[in-house]
């Protein structure tokens, strides 16, 4: 079976990130990311984990680091007493932890870390448990971006201590070959919309660019964004308005327009049902008024 590449979407102003899944059912997805590592915590289901060529069984609380392009699976098996499937999941950049190293004498201890999880690296229940705690806390607790990077370096040095840590997989083996000639439509892809997400941008548009189908450019990205053409081209825009909302003090207007929108009214109720409020409040909470 072919792994199909899962776009990780990056927040404004953030190097990594957190997503919590809770789900009735959990379905198999093969899959690999190109720039992340993964780290996965499953609380509440026993699971059938599968990554590269290593199939075996997890207990319910477990935690397992996947370096990029490891392909993977995990597939549920039960629940306890009926809950739901519960899964924090965890993404950082392998070339942003890589200069982190580089500039911090202190932090070069993941590097060993990193190298293991080439083969999958399983956690022992005391690692898991903690850093749960940690995740638990910043869930549930308003941290701004430098309180949250200050619990991802404890969630590093708990893997980091964590000496009965075990790679799942015998040898790596590197899905680089594999999917090379999908990586590189799906770069040219996303690069070709960076440069022209501000004009009325079409499907058409990128076929002709890459010389092929719209139907083969729909499939790309249903099969390795997750999501269609018209909804990646939203996120980015929206993205963009809201750093320019951040470091600017342009009128929203003027942003609208310079992201893509020609209607304000549609730019306002789309940037609030994707941002959860409207532009003008965005503003107010976020904008950088550091001083020097």
């Amino acid at each position: 079976m072919k792994a199909s590449l899962e776009k990780v979407p990056q927040r404004v102003g953030v190097s990594w990130r957190l997503k919590q899944i809770v789900d009735r059912e959990k379905d198999f997805s093969w899959h690999y990311h190109n720039k992340e590592f993964e780290l996965m915590l499953h609380r509440n289901f026993h699971s059938r984990c599968h990554i590269g060529h290593y199939h075996g069984e997890l207990e319910p609380l477990s935690m397992i680091l996947i370096a990029p392009n490891t392909p993977h699976a995990i597939q549920a098996i039960e629940t306890n007493n009926n809950e739901d499937f519960e899964t924090i999941v965890i993404w950082f950049k392998q070339d942003w932890i890589a200069n982190m190293m580089f500039s911090c004498h202190e932090l070069r201890k993941i590097d060993v870390l990193l190298k293991r999880a080439q083969k999958g690296l399983l956690f022992n229940q005391q690692a898991a448990n903690d850093v749960a705690i940690i995740v638990d806390d910043i869930v549930t607790s308003n941290y701004g971006s430098i309180e949250l990077l200050s619990q991802l370096l404890k969630i590093f040095a708990i893997l980091c201590k964590d000496k009965t840590s075990k790679t799942l997989q015998s040898h790596h083996i590197d899905n680089e070959i594999i999917t090379r000639n999908h990586k590189e439509k799906i770069e040219r892809i996303c690069n070709f919309i960076e440069k022209h997400y501000a004009e009325p941008l079409t499907l058409a548009d990128i076929a002709n660019n890459l010389c092929t189908s719209e139907s083969t450019i729909h499939r790309l990205f249903e099969q390795h964004l997750n999501e269609s053409f018209i909804q990646y081209l939203k996120k980015l825009r929206l993205n963009h308005a809201a750093e320019a909302l951040m470091s600017s003090s342009d009128p929203i207007s003027h942003i609208a327009e310079h992201v893509g929108y020609r209607n304000q009214a549609n730019f306002n109720r789309q940037f609030k049902q994707y941002k959860g409020m409207t532009p003008r409040e965005y503003r107010r909470t976020y904008k950088l008024n550091a001083k020097v």
